[in-house]
């Protein structure tokens, strides 16, 4: 069993010594998870920062009932309906487009939806991405809750692609808890002890205590950082442009490691 030792030093080792880097090749980055545990807060920050380097990122969101990216970037690739046969033919049309333009695809899906778990076990859609020179990275965020890892569970029966990222989304745990203590269960648990052994990578996500006014405003976190208005809503009040500033620079410390599998 793993000890409190054990715990602190699966949140502190650095992803460099696992990663490597796959800047130069497209990839297709898909989220999983539970509902609101945070994956369009991860891959709105992504795309963003693919966009500020000059990337021309494909974004595709798949969530059915809150399709937040779209709602972020207009742009945004939408299945034609939440039919689950629309959803799988619709990701078939988003691969094979990607294979021929050698674009980077950035996919979220809807919390706990398993379209994705079907779709690789069709397709083995690790393999078939490989074989057509795209990278699949697998990012699974998770709060503190021990439910959050069964999308975990489910999906490393089918799907796990070299490139896997856990990522532990500190706005998930509840306030005045030390991430330590509040991740402990969940880095004791056989299902991430399980991933973590066959490889994925752990990363921390800083908790930025006014995303949800960010949120409120559909702005980039460029834009809520400069305190511009959004939304019909007046700019960020100068304390929470700070803390915008210092979550984004936490963040970028935090992916380092892996920024080239995300951006």
């Amino acid at each position: 069993m793993a000890t409190k030792r054990d715990t602190a030093q699966q949140l502190d080792t650095p992803a460099g010594a696992l990663a490597d880097d796959i800047s130069a090749q497209p990839r297709m980055v898909i989220a999983g998870g539970r509902g609101k545990v945070g994956k369009s807060t991860l891959l709105r920050w992504a795309i963003e920062q693919s966009i500020a380097r000059g990337g021309e990122p494909v974004i595709a969101d798949a969530d059915r009932t809150n399709p937040t990216l779209a709602a972020f970037f207009p742009s945004a690739l939408r299945p034609p309906s939440a039919e689950n046969d629309d959803v799988r033919m619709w990701l078939n049309d988003l691969a094979d487009t990607q294979i021929e333009r050698r674009t980077t695809v950035y996919l979220d899906l809807g919390g706990g939806d398993l379209t994705l778990k079907q779709w690789a076990r069709d397709l083995d859609i690790g393999q078939f991405l490989q074989k057509h020179g795209i990278t699949p990275v697998l990012i699974h965020v998770l709060g503190s809750d021990l439910d959050d890892l069964t999308y975990l569970r489910d999906l490393e029966t089918v799907f796990t692609p070299r490139h896997t990222m856990i990522v532990l989304n500190e706005g998930m745990t509840p306030t005045g808890r030390h991430p330590l203590t509040a991740f402990e269960p969940v880095l004791r648990h056989e299902v991430f002890l399980a991933a973590h052994g066959r490889g994925a990578v752990t990363v921390r996500m800083p908790r930025l205590t006014c995303m949800q006014d960010v949120d409120l405003r559909r702005q980039s976190y460029a834009d809520a950082e400069a305190g511009r208005p959004g939304g019909g809503h007046p700019g960020l009040k100068p304390t929470a442009q700070q803390l915008v500033a210092m979550w984004q620079r936490g963040m970028v410390t935090e992916f380092a490691d892996v920024a080239s599998w995300l951006t």
